[in-house]
């Protein structure tokens, strides 16, 4: 029969390999906007997003390589259509911004300067 320290350590090691399994699961995960380009014309956020899985909790850090660029969220019409509509929500003109994704569904992001959206400088992203 096992010693009672024998049992103590074992069930001690049972907790910590359950406890490591549950963190990542429930870690909240910070993404940089086109990583090391940031957030300018020229990025492809569709293949900078395609291997990320968003979730509730997540933020997404936007930084501008230019003053004149903003980051502006939009409906999906909007988003095809590279046009800010007036009732837009601004979340930064030309700073760094870290928005939390505080919710399930889809989210637009464009760039409101002039041809920005339209040379690719829009992400949409589905979060889980």
């Amino acid at each position: 029969m096992a010693s009672r320290k024998t049992l103590l350590a074992a069930a001690a090691m049972v907790l910590v390999a359950t406890a490591a399994l549950l963190v990542p699961a429930t870690a909240k995960k910070t993404f940089t906007v086109g990583d090391d380009s940031g957030w300018d014309v020229g990025v492809d956020y569709d293949t900078w997003k395609s291997h990320k899985k968003f979730k509730v909790g997540d933020t997404l850090v936007f930084r501008p390589n230019n003053a004149g660029q903003d980051v502006v969220l939009v409906d999906e019409q909007s988003f095809d259509d590279c046009v800010s509509p007036d009732n837009a929500q601004v979340l930064s003109s030309g700073n760094a911004v870290a928005v939390k994704l505080g919710q399930s569904g889809q989210f637009f992001f464009i760039c409101d300067a002039e041809g920005a959206c339209a040379s690719g400088m829009k992400l949409a992203i589905n979060v889980h």
